[in-house]
């Protein structure tokens, strides 16, 4: 599941979508949809489109008429980049898209303190170097493994060090925070030397946090995609309680899936945080 699904995930849980289709023609100002079915005019007046594939992506207008004999949505605001037939758009009924991205990346956000995935890197020792940068996005490190060189690289006992050492004790090495305000895995010369280990590599082994791009094709992971899908619809649900019953329910019944995705997708955290 990616960004856009996700999204029309929760339009459909809080059945606000109106359509997903491509249109029949379409020009700078207008797309004509022969899969809608409103028989009034102006029946759509107020509602947000979005394109999210095709010619015109990325873009969001609010329909301001709406022709339902010729089925012609009609903007205000002329696409910089004139939409085609080729177009993949969205009609919701209650919320414009950046209103579901912003719901979205709030419960990526609460994921982000439940959620870790196992994280994996590479570095390169160096005889007299005792301090690496510590790889991007680890929250955690677990443990640094000993791998073989290019010459044995698949044959773990050929080497003798990796078949000997095969993971370096936590005593030997700790993080901790440079004057740059990064951080470095430091190795402690007076519990190790490095000699023996030029031009090895060691495996950095840990856990990062889910990074999602905000692009409406960035994957997210597969664990996350029904507590994102609930959570949003929660949220967007909040937004409305007030106005009858339906949101009401609406809302409590998306909390209570939430609730139990919490469960589901929390990680402990193992090993020396980075930070």
């Amino acid at each position: 599941m990616n960004r856009i699904d996700a999204i029309k995930a929760v339009s459909r849980n809080v059945s606000d979508l109106i359509i997903d289709s491509s249109p029949a023609s379409a020009g700078a100002s207008f797309m004509d949809f022969l899969a809608l079915v409103h028989p009034v005019t102006n029946q759509l007046q107020g509602r947000d489109a979005y394109i999210y594939s095709g010619g015109g992506l990325g873009q969001q207008r609010t329909v301001t008429s709406y022709d339902a004999t010729n089925r012609r949505v009609v903007f205000k605001e002329v696409f910089t980049t004139a939409p085609s037939t080729n177009a993949s758009v969205v009609i919701f009924g209650h919320f414009r898209k950046d209103e579901y991205d912003a719901a979205v990346d709030r419960v990526v956000g609460m994921a982000g303190l439940k959620y870790l995935q196992e994280k994996v890197a590479t570095l390169a020792l160096v005889a007299t170097q005792y301090e690496y940068a510590v790889p991007s996005g680890f929250e955690y490190i677990n443990s640094l493994r000993l791998v073989p060189t290019a010459s044995n690289a698949t044959d773990y006992e050929a080497e003798d060090y990796v078949n000997r050492m095969y993971e370096f004790s936590p005593r030997y090495w700790h993080i901790e925070a440079n004057p740059l305000g990064t951080f470095v895995i430091a190795f402690d010369p007076r519990k190790i030397s490095l000699d023996s280990f030029d031009n090895y590599n060691i495996r950095v082994m840990g856990q990062s946090k889910a990074a999602i791009n905000p692009t409406d094709n960035a994957t997210i992971p597969e664990p996350l995609e029904e507590f994102i899908v609930q959570g949003a619809s929660m949220l967007l649900a909040s937004q409305r309680i007030n106005e009858n019953r339906e949101w009401q329910a609406k809302f409590y019944m998306f909390r209570d899936l939430y609730r139990d995705l919490e469960d589901y997708i929390f990680r402990h955290p193992r090993g020396k945080r980075v930070g």
